[in-house]
């Protein structure tokens, strides 16, 4: 993974090109937005319109599914089928969905465990763009959230929260990795 710098520097590389590294600490108004966008997505379904997430209201936004269907493309499509086919699983599915998209959020406003919640972030946004089969079928801009909020998790992703983050702070008391059998995930 890409290691925090504090200034730019210039390296050659062997075939006697420069490259410049940028540090990752310009990056967190990528992160800062990206953790906002999440958050905001929570908070339009738990505190502006609650009834999108009420089993029984003519607003629940359960019936996107029937319409993001034809559209979805693999392996999507069978999950959203098989969404449509068990209601009740459908409705805990966006419950689920709505607080990982909270957690993801609040862990990138602050900069904790940022490459586990961008792994979080890239996976919400993915699953939207190919729900929807590329264009957007409930909305005009699924696309738009979809690319750019997949995109920026994923530079995230690979290059961590900077110094701007709780995730320097665990650094000094954590190394910031989960070591599991042979597997060895940098979550910060």
């Amino acid at each position: 993974m890409v290691s925090e710098q504090t200034h730019d520097t210039t390296e050659t590389t062997p075939k006697g090109t420069e490259t410049t590294w940028i540090p990752t600490s310009y990056l967190w108004p990528l992160r800062f937005i990206l953790g906002f966008q999440f958050l905001t997505a929570w908070a339009r379904r738990y505190l502006n319109a609650p009834g999108k997430l009420d089993w029984y209201a003519k607003s629940n936004i359960g019936h996107k599914f029937s319409t993001m269907m034809p559209h979805a493309l693999p392996p999507i499509r069978a999950m959203i089928q098989w969404l449509i086919l068990h209601p009740h699983w459908a409705w805990a599915f966006l419950i689920a969905f709505t607080w990982i998209e909270f957690i993801v959020g609040l862990f990138l406003l602050t900069g904790t465990l940022t490459r586990l919640a961008a792994l979080g972030g890239a996976l919400l946004s993915f699953g939207m763009l190919f729900g929807n089969g590329w264009l957007g079928t409930a909305c005009i801009d699924e696309f738009q959230i979809g690319t750019v909020e997949g995109i920026g998790s994923m530079i995230l992703l690979f290059v961590g929260s900077g110094s701007f983050g709780l995730d320097h702070l665990i650094h000094k008391y954590w190394d910031g990795h989960l070591h599991l059998a042979s597997l060895d995930l940098h979550l910060t």
